[in-house]
C-alpha cells in the first residue's frame, strides 16, 4: 500500500508538472528558443548552468513520460531529499548503453529548478557505476539530435 500511495503521489507531480509545462508553452506561442525535451520547459524551467549541482542517491522511480516533457523521468531519493530528474529521451540513453532501473545507485550533475511542489533537476551528466553519460554540454543544450537534425 505504501509503494501504491508512492507512485500514485509522484505520478501526480508528473501529471502536474507536464501541464505547468503545456500551459507555459501555449503562452509562448510554441516559437520559444529550446523547447521541448529537455531543452527547457517554459516558466523559468530551463537549464540555467548558474545552479549546476550534484546529487547522490538511489532511483526509485524510473518512468518514459510522453507529450512536451517527453523522456526519460527518474525520482532519485538523497540523503536529504526525493529529487525527480528530468533525464532525456529514452533512444539517446539506448544509444548510450545506459540502462536505468529502480534500485540503481547514480550520481547526477544537472541545473536545479526552482519549483514550489517538488525539488526538480534537469540532468547534465549521469553516473551509474562506471558507466557515465553526458546529456547535454555546459549551457544545457541537449547533446541528442532534435527533431529535422541530424547529429
Amino acid at each position: 500500500m505504501k509503494k501504491f500511495n508512492s507512485i500514485l503521489v509522484f505520478s501526480g507531480i508528473l501529471m502536474l508538472l507536464m501541464a505547468v509545462c503545456a500551459w507555459a508553452q501555449g503562452g509562448m506561442g510554441g516559437g520559444g528558443k529550446g523547447m521541448g525535451p529537455g531543452g527547457g520547459m517554459g516558466m523559468g524551467m530551463h537549464y540555467d548552468p548558474k545552479t549546476v549541482e550534484t546529487i547522490q542517491g538511489e532511483v526509485t522511480q524510473v518512468q518514459q513520460m510522453p507529450g512536451m516533457a517527453a523522456g526519460v523521468h527518474l525520482q532519485v531519493k538523497t540523503a536529504k531529499e526525493t529529487v525527480m530528474v528530468v533525464v532525456g529521451p529514452a533512444s539517446y540513453l539506448e544509444q548510450q548503453k545506459m540502462k536505468l532501473t529502480v534500485g540503481d545507485k547514480v550520481e547526477i550533475t544537472g541545473s536545479r529548478v526552482q519549483h514550489p511542489q517538488i525539488a526538480l533537476l534537469i540532468a547534465g551528466e549521469l553516473k551509474k557505476g562506471d558507466q557515465v553519460v553526458k546529456l547535454r554540454d555546459e549551457q544545457g543544450r541537449p547533446l541528442w539530435p532534435r527533431q529535422g537534425q541530424k547529429r
